[in-house]
């Protein structure tokens, strides 16, 4: 596997990692009463912002292993966004 390679997953790994400790979803639950809906858009955006930088470097790999985020990064952004109205109506 080539260094770009190397970086997917290892970028892959440290961004799995970080979401899954108590700080980030203390984090992430005081986005959601800050910013509200503007907030669900954060991960689409990155995850366009990561494919274009893939596109521009010619990374297959990084693509083929982009393909499965971003379905989940889609995923993500839906089920954040039914958690973000319910807890504006709960107020």
């Amino acid at each position: 596997m080539s260094y770009l390679g190397w970086i997917d997953v290892i970028l892959i790994a440290l961004g799995l990692g970080i979401s899954v400790t108590p700080a980030y979803k203390a984090y992430r639950y005081n986005l959601w009463q800050k910013f509200g809906y503007w907030n669900v858009l954060v991960l689409p955006v990155l995850m366009l912002i990561a494919n274009i930088v893939l596109l521009l470097l010619q990374n297959i790999i990084g693509i083929i292993i982009f393909i499965p985020l971003d379905i989940a990064a889609l995923i993500s952004a839906i089920l954040t966004y039914f958690k973000v109205r319910k807890l504006r109506n709960n107020k």
